[in-house]
């Protein structure tokens, strides 16, 4: 498959030459998976204005998080959210991760907002439920997180698969064409760690402490990639028996 990587941020400018952008972070993780070989993996700079003409322009859509929320008064936000819903309609598989998660699920009819319960930060576990068939049946998974905003309601038509208390709608499917994730499973230990200290002055001690404390016993961001990657085998398969 054809696969867009659809860059709705970059990294923070404070962060150090050693951390990548990105769709390198995402081709990263994806390294370590034989089946990632099947694919290609390309860079598109919605947040420059640089929409896919069309959306079969790729075979699938991965939409990577932003330090923007979906209610920004941007010019490339509407935009994507058209382009979301077209191809949604026209069946082709998308990912959404962090902000890629919460727009999916606003274009798509649901509500994403900043949240009142502050801060998710370091590593959470997020609880597995309600399993599609081309998921292993696992009962949790621990991703790293740094968001304020949440996908408050799911879109018509969404199966949760995912949640714990401080974030209910961690993770959805919509069929077998979109699956979304407020995690981070592209972020590694090193990085969030970085990011953290980069962005101290934003949060409160205590929440930065217990951050902290989680990253010591690491997380499944490649476990993810594995899902990712069983995602968009099962939509093909469906594609090519139809």
């Amino acid at each position: 498959m054809k696969i867009a990587i659809l860059q709705t941020g970059t990294t923070n400018p404070a962060m150090p030459s050693i951390f990548q952008d990105y769709p390198a972070l995402f081709t990263d993780m994806f390294a370590s998976d034989p089946r990632a070989t099947q694919h290609s993996f390309a860079p598109v700079a919605v947040f420059d204005g640089d929409i896919p003409p069309a959306v079969d322009a790729y075979d699938a859509y991965i939409i990577t998080g932003s330090k923007h929320g979906v209610y920004d008064d941007l010019p490339w936000i509407a935009p994507l959210m058209t382009f979301i819903r077209a191809a949604h309609d026209a069946d082709v598989p998308m990912v959404g991760v962090c902000f890629g998660h919460q727009i999916i699920a606003h274009a798509l009819g649901g509500y994403a907002a900043k949240s009142n319960r502050g801060w998710g930060l370091g590593i959470h576990k997020v609880k597995l439920h309600d399993h599609p068939d081309w998921m292993p049946a696992d009962d949790d998974i621990r991703l790293i997180h740094i968001h304020q905003d949440q996908v408050e309601t799911l879109p018509p038509g969404a199966q949760l698969i995912g949640s714990n208390e401080f974030c209910p709608n961690a993770m959805f499917v919509i069929g077998d064409s979109v699956l979304c994730v407020q995690g981070h499973p592209e972020f590694t230990i090193a990085y969030i760690d970085q990011l953290m200290r980069v962005r101290a002055d934003v949060f409160d001690s205590e929440t930065l402490e217990s951050a902290q404390v989680s990253l010591e016993d690491g997380h499944d961001g490649a476990r993810f990639a594995s899902y990712i990657l069983c995602f968009l085998n099962a939509h093909q398969h469906r594609q090519a028996a139809a």
